[in-house]
């Protein structure tokens, strides 16, 4: 497929759509053998995956705080805050992240997701990266445009945190670049963007040949989640999974049979295939085209 379309689209949309139908034969061929995704891949390491919670950035101190104090409630031992209002007032992003590490103590990590939607410059993003430092983020996730692969280096290079970036990458070639050129700490491919479970079983080879961790983005719908379950199943090291706590019906209403978290691990899908089924009556009821 990749190469049909070599002249016409090897990014974007392209590239997603070829990721669905990439996940959807992984799923039909575990369903035909009797067999979990993971199995197919080649791994089998774990049973459940470690996750974080993925949520947004709050307005203030206060709110941050209580934010923390919901999400530590319900057992997890992670949260990552991002988009939002980050980015509009260095000062204040400062101070949320101050905020959440006061709330979470030292024992929950906390991941920074700057979200690109303020464009920096590199000395921009090591200035913002030096100041949140003292508060141990787990790690700073795309500081930089995700195509600003020399900035990302002079970022890496910089500071002593580590940093993250892939969501909007795709390809093998992408993520190459992006290890080599980019020097990024943590690469995150979304498998539904990338390439699908194909490609991103390379780009796992990849980081581990470069001694780079590879943390899925799996901020989307159960569908993806359970994807990304069965790749951490796959890879000898796996540190952490995104986890979207946010509501809407689309997330878990999709699947028949929708992903849990438990006390901060969600649990790898042991049935065929991706070993979760599609609700058809939500996919006919949210149905555009």
């Amino acid at each position: 497929m990749y190469l049909g379309a070599a002249y016409y689209g090897r990014r974007g949309a392209t590239i997603q759509v070829m990721s669905g139908i990439d996940i959807a034969l992984w799923d039909i061929i575990g369903k035909a053998m009797g067999q979990p995704v993971y199995k197919l891949l080649g791994g089998g390491y774990r049973d459940k995956v470690r996750t974080y919670a993925s949520t947004l950035f709050r307005a203030t101190p206060a709110a941050m705080e209580e934010a923390c104090k919901h999400y530590l409630d319900q057992g997890l031992t992670a949260v990552k805050f991002g988009w939002g209002v980050f980015g509009d007032d260095p000062d204040r992003d400062v101070r949320l992240v101050e905020a959440a590490r006061r709330a979470l103590a030292d024992k929950t990590d906390l991941p920074v997701d700057a979200g690109w939607r303020v464009h920096r410059t590199p000395k921009e993003a090591i200035e913002i990266a030096c100041r949140l430092e003292p508060f141990c983020p787990f790690f700073l996730e795309e500081m930089l445009h995700p195509e600003d692969y020399d900035g990302y280096a002079r970022l890496a290079d910089a500071v002593d945190a580590l940093i993250a970036c892939g969501e909007q990458e795709s390809t093998e070639w992408g993520f190459q670049t992006l290890i080599e050129r980019g020097k990024v700490d943590i690469v995150q491919p979304d498998i539904s963007r990338c390439g699908g479970l194909t490609v991103a079983r390379k780009i796992v080879h990849m980081a581990e040949r470069q001694n780079r961790l590879c943390i899925p983005h799996a901020w989307t719908s159960d569908l993806l989640t359970a994807a990304s379950l069965h790749l951490n199943a796959f890879k000898r090291r796996s540190a952490i999974l995104e986890f979207n706590v946010t509501q809407g019906p689309l997330i878990r209403a999709i699947c028949a049979n929708p992903i849990r978290m438990e006390d901060g691990y969600v649990a790898v899908p042991k049935g065929p295939g991706r070993g979760v089924e599609v609700d058809e009556k939500a996919i006919e009821k949210y149905r555009v085209l």
